[in-house]
């Protein structure tokens, strides 16, 4: 059983899922995609078909039925995530979850919950976790080399070029807006960062009166004794550099976490020195995350973020939206 591949299966034929997630499986060794779901049986068949998947299932609860199905991926829209991750837990399968895992704490509090009466995996689905320039930057950042860390800066966005009302990402009573959408992600690497959520969060956003939902906003979050800015929208075509600052020296990202290839993705200042960091590393962050999980129901080793909290990201993503309606710094 160790040397076959991880049996999975998708709830839900989402565009990250068609498009990124489930191409992305095939280059992880470890894993065999076995079977998807839809509410709608000729969509999930269409999908099967398009993608060479065995089995399609016209609901959510028939696939978790399946015995074969060990792992599942959730691509479901945001307000879904909790129901479905703990309904897959119960039924026995270790859960991969698309960010964010939920909408609030209170619901990510619910799913460790559940998670450890259980004993299944479920992880929060951050491909930019296995970014190699991210996980460097947190290596560095950590390592000491830029003393006391004082202040970060991270942007996550895309542009949006129609507003679509069809589209779940503006929809609000399923969890739309650009911080659970994109703003999650810029939160997520500073955590990594900083080792720890921060504990006050004052933020302003760009409100759509017509979606009620946030299209852009920015952060200021008080990690004690270190200070952090955080942007993030549907407004522009790119995330934007990042910077760690520490009393002895910085760390920058001039092309965010991707650089064109040959060009520097960091450059560290140290002591008067600047040293351009090449990162040639490619790795496909969808693929690594199916393959590490897989790995992990396999026992050849516990997933790679098996201990970072379900919890810390949505406190500050709480705090940030309380503090848009009040106007002024929240606790986290």
């Amino acid at each position: 059983m160790g040397d076959q591949p991880v049996r999975w299966g998708v709830l839900g034929c989402a565009s990250i899922a068609l498009d990124r997630v489930i191409p992305a499986m095939a280059g992880a060794d470890k894993a065999t995609l076995v079977a998807i779901a839809s509410r709608a049986l000729p969509k999930a068949e269409q999908a099967a078909a398009r993608l060479s998947i065995p089995k399609a299932y016209g609901s959510y609860e028939a696939l978790l039925a399946d015995p074969e199905v060990e792992v599942v991926y959730i691509p479901l829209p945001n307000g879904l995530h909790v129901e479905w991750a703990i309904t897959a837990m119960r039924a026995g399968k270790h859960v991969l979850c698309e960010k964010p895992i939920a909408v609030n704490a209170e619901e990510a509090r619910e799913l460790e919950a559940v998670r450890d009466e259980t004993g299944r995996y479920c992880l929060e689905a951050y491909a930019s976790r296995f970014n190699p320039v991210q996980a460097r930057a947190v290596e560095i950042a950590r390592s000491g080399d830029l003393g006391e860390l004082r202040f970060m800066h991270t942007v996550s966005s895309f542009l949006m070029t129609v507003q679509n009302p069809e589209d779940v990402r503006l929809q609000a009573s399923i969890g739309g807006g650009a911080l659970y959408d994109m703003g999650c992600y810029a939160l997520d690497a500073q955590r990594l960062v900083a080792g720890r959520p921060p504990i006050r969060a004052w933020a302003t956003m760009q409100w759509s009166e017509r979606f009620d939902v946030d299209i852009a906003g920015t952060a200021m979050l008080d990690y004690g004794g270190l200070m952090g800015t955080v942007q993030w929208g549907f407004n522009v075509p790119w995330g934007g550099p990042f910077s760690v600052i520490g009393e002895a020296g910085r760390l920058t990202g001039p092309y965010g976490w991707g650089a064109p290839a040959g060009e520097p993705a960091m450059l560290l200042q140290v002591g008067g020195a600047t040293e351009r960091i090449v990162v040639a590393e490619t790795i496909n962050g969808y693929t690594a995350e199916v393959q590490d999980l897989s790995e992990a129901v396999r026992g050849l080793h516990p997933p790679r973020f098996v201990g970072e909290s379900l919890v810390d990201n949505m406190r500050t993503i709480d705090a940030c939206y309380e503090s848009q309606r009040s106007g002024r710094a929240e606790a986290v």
